[in-house]
């Protein structure tokens, strides 16, 4: 099975979660304020019906789990599994588990949490089972914390030879004209 069917929602909502909620370095820059809302609004528009659901009482809760998935990607950067599975398997266990086949715009998708779920607990169980099934199919390796100076950015490395070690290309370039300009200066 290609990688890139595994990178699914839930991964893509966990990495966007850690990068937009977790304080750190952003591409060289200090991420001074957090903005819950608006990451929240950007992240879940990928579920309308989630979405339309959140509320300000969700955010709390949305950030505890964007450190404790930061904490996930951490331990998997430093190929660290059996931590990273022990901390999906707590996540896993706190969360409403009760897979079951909806029917959305015509199509039945697979859910793996109850119609009736709150918000922050349904996504807890989408993340963690995500980032689960990536590592139960052996590629926790393509998880990663970005290499560059000033940035600790999450990403999950979707290249054919498993070789990426940047965020984007933005830290990428940044940390390419560093090493070039301290090769011209001698040093």
């Amino acid at each position: 099975m290609k990688l890139d069917s595994y990178v699914d929602t839930g991964i893509l909502v966990a990495q966007q979660l850690v990068n937009g909620l977790t304080p750190g370095f952003d591409r060289g820059k200090r991420m001074e304020e957090i903005d819950p809302a608006g990451v929240l609004a950007a992240t879940l528009a990928v579920d309308p019906p989630s979405l339309a659901a959140l509320k300000k009482r969700d955010e709390a809760g949305f950030v505890q789990l964007a450190r404790q998935l930061r904490t996930v990607f951490g331990h998997l950067d430093r190929a660290e599994i059996d931590a990273a599975a022990r901390r999906l398997n707590t996540l896993l266990g706190e969360s409403p588990a009760n897979p079951h086949l909806a029917k959305e715009d015509g199509v039945w998708r697979l859910h793996r949490h109850p119609a009736d779920a709150a918000l922050v607990p349904m996504w807890t169980s989408v993340c963690a089972e995500a980032i689960a099934r990536m590592i139960g199919a052996q590629n926790a390796g393509r998880f990663g914390i970005c290499v560059a100076a000033n940035c600790d950015r999450v990403f999950v490395d979707t290249s054919k030879n498993a070789s990426r070690r940047f965020c984007s290309l933005v830290c990428q370039n940044r940390t390419k004209v560093a090493a070039f300009r301290a090769r011209k200066n001698g040093g």
